[in-house]
């Protein structure tokens, strides 16, 4: 297995963004619906050119004058390569997000995110033992698995002599079964590793390259349907996307969310509430990695929005967070734009923000067009909540560590 591949779904690098198993007896927790996500589509379920954001018969949230102001965070790079993504063409920038420009949303809330790590190591902190416990006795449960054995990992720290002390703070606890591992983390994501691989039935392709869309939709289903029960979703969606390597290989990624009730609870679930399905070289099923962003975070309120044309001047006039090391060439080439949240445990805060996706040019050495047609698309983000609950909006523009 390539190296960005396996860093990938073992959560070192996030996989879009780098330039560069089955048990004996699945219990299915209960029927479930798949919906597909086709990546060229956008799906907008619009009324009269607005987007009902509350459940039936709630009222709308308040916006009151006693929501603090929100400090946005720096945005940390990873020193591991900058965010973009290569395409041979604009109209593939495309992964399923559930919203798009015509969907007018007034408000998105913002979380405080108890994994914040304030050490900058980006080692995730949040549940006790006793929680991790539970979830991994939940997790084998789900999946029909006995724990035969436990072990915990520590936040360790550096002493002055250069030498490492192990610390009292658990950042992961893993529990061994006869049918792989099951891994909690402190911040609630969880992981179901099958050393070896699953072998799936012989009808399924799951590759990283050389699969077809209608084989990787068949494949995605079995999986979802057989992992139901671990991935406690109610209506999982899946997600058909991937982006290509220097040499123009397709790399596609096998992703579900659960989606919501509402554009507000989907937007939040497919940022927050994911999981992950991994081959491995021999086409078997290598890991599960389910995500709950929101696990550990918790409401600052409803905070109002600024519209896609605001958040496009402000682009524009350079009040944006980016990590590609070339100047933003210019409004001709914003190829797209996409409401996301940034999670993880060195975000401290939690909230919206407009992704643009800039194709990029050839400048100060760096080749931003390949000799093959790739051209790469990097991404700059602009908060997407008023200036009146902004404060501190530091820009990075590039640089590495």
């Amino acid at each position: 297995m390539k190296e960005e591949r396996l860093l990938s779904v073992l959560g070192k690098v996030d996989e879009q963004y780098i330039i560069e198993a089955m048990p004996s007896k699945q219990k299915i927790r209960k029927p479930i619906w798949v919906k597909w996500v086709a990546a060229a589509a956008c799906l907008c379920l619009i009324v009269g050119g607005f987007v009902a954001i509350t459940r039936p018969g709630e009222t709308p949230p308040i916006i009151s004058g006693e929501l603090s102001q929100i400090v946005i965070p720096e945005y940390e790079s990873g020193g591991m390569g900058f965010e973009g993504l290569m395409y041979y063409s604009a109209e593939e920038l495309e992964n399923g997000n559930p919203w798009c420009e015509d969907i007018a949303l007034e408000t998105l809330p913002v979380f405080r995110n108890d994994s914040y790590d304030p050490s900058g190591a980006g080692v995730p902190i949040g549940l006790s033992e006793a929680e991790m416990t539970e979830e991994l006795e939940n997790a084998a449960k789900a999946l029909g698995l006995d724990i035969l054995e436990t072990e915990t990992e520590t936040i360790v720290t550096e002493s002055e002599d250069g030498t490492f002390i192990p610390g009292d703070v658990i950042c992961n606890m893993r529990a061994i079964t006869g049918s792989g591992n099951l891994i909690v983390y402190a911040n609630g994501e969880l992981v179901y590793d099958l050393p070896g691989g699953y072998e799936l039935p012989d009808e399924y392709h799951f590759t990283y390259s050389n699969t077809s869309d209608s084989e990787a939709e068949a494949v995605m289903t079995y999986l979802t349907e057989t992992y139901a029960a671990f991935l406690d979703f109610d209506h999982p969606e899946i997600v058909l996307q991937g982006d290509y390597t220097f040499d123009g290989e397709y790399t596609r990624s096998y992703l579900v969310y659960d989606t919501g009730i509402d554009m507000t609870e989907r937007i939040l679930n497919f940022n927050f509430r994911t999981a992950q399905f991994a081959p491995d070289d021999n086409g078997n099923l290598m890991l599960i990695r389910l995500n709950d962003g929101l696990r550990m975070a918790e409401k600052l309120g409803d905070y109002p929005l600024i519209s896609v044309s605001e958040a496009r001047e402000k682009l524009l006039d350079g009040q944006y967070q980016t990590s590609v090391p070339v100047a933003m060439p210019g409004e001709k080439y914003i190829a797209k734009v996409e409401l996301v949240y940034r999670s993880g445990p060195m975000e401290e805060t939690l909230l919206p923000y407009y992704r643009f996706y800039v194709e990029l040019q050839d400048a100060d050495g760096w080749q931003m067009t390949q000799s093959n047609g790739l051209k790469t698309y990097g991404a700059y983000y602009v908060p997407a909540i008023q200036d009146d609950y902004i404060s501190n909006l530091s820009t990075y523009s590039g640089g590495f560590n």
